[in-house]
């Protein structure tokens, strides 16, 4: 087996343990997984930053608390990865450069993180994958929220539609905060939803799950989460 990310030949380590019972097998070798920076506790108990002070909740989400229209929006949100270097450089390959078959190298981390920060989700839970614009959908022939969507053992809802198709990284951050809501539903929020968790694949300043949160909170639901692959 070759590495998704380098071509590196993977050679499994082979001990009494998994002897026994094989680990699940990696598409990723030895040094690009020490390369992918997971996130780690103390993290703002809001949106799941890295946190290096006693600080509960960060700078930007005490920002957040004080907008009467965004405040509680989301119950909160967790990520796997910091998005740097390493990370943007896959990210990019995978959604830009169309070499789809790169999500495999976030399976086990981002399918082993999903149970430990939620790990018994109200009954029924649903997964609602943030979506892009037809044009953009068109040109990349995927969606890269739908594919993470896909690894977590919950159903998926795809009520949302994106109306709105520029770039999110030709925002800056001010121009990102004061856009208007990009997003509408495309039908009725099942009775029985009254909790989803937003899946995307890069937390940026949090608007783009706030704007959706909005709309998916207006159609009854009680609690909103998202977890995103990177922050």
């Amino acid at each position: 087996m070759h590495c998704l990310s380098c071509n590196q030949i993977i050679v499994p380590e082979i001990t009494w343990s998994n002897f026994i019972l094989p680990d699940r097998l990696s598409n990723c070798c030895s040094t690009c997984s020490e390369k992918m920076s997971l996130i780690h506790d103390p993290t703002c108990s809001i949106c799941g930053r890295e946190q290096h002070s006693a600080q509960k909740i960060c700078s930007d989400c005490s920002r957040w608390q004080a907008n009467h229209r965004m405040k509680n929006l989301i119950l909160y949100n967790r990520s796997v990865y910091h998005y740097d270097d390493f990370i943007k450089s896959i990210v990019a390959r995978w959604k830009y450069r169309g070499d789809y078959q790169l999500y495999q190298l976030f399976t086990i981390n981002f399918q082993e993180k999903f149970k430990q920060y939620f790990p018994k989700p109200p009954k029924p839970t649903y997964l609602v994958p943030i979506p892009l614009s037809s044009e953009r959908l068109k040109h990349r022939a995927f969606n890269q929220a739908e594919a993470l969507a896909q690894l977590l053992p919950y159903p998926s809802l795809n009520i949302l539609t994106r109306t709105e198709g520029e770039k999110q990284s030709k925002k800056n951050r001010k121009q990102r905060i004061m856009m208007k809501n990009p997003f509408t539903l495309n039908r009725e929020l099942p009775a029985e939803a009254k909790s989803v968790i937003l899946i995307d694949d890069i937390y940026t300043t949090g608007t783009t799950l706030r704007h959706a949160a909005t709309l998916i909170q207006q159609a009854g639901c009680e609690q909103i989460c998202s977890y995103t692959l990177a922050r």
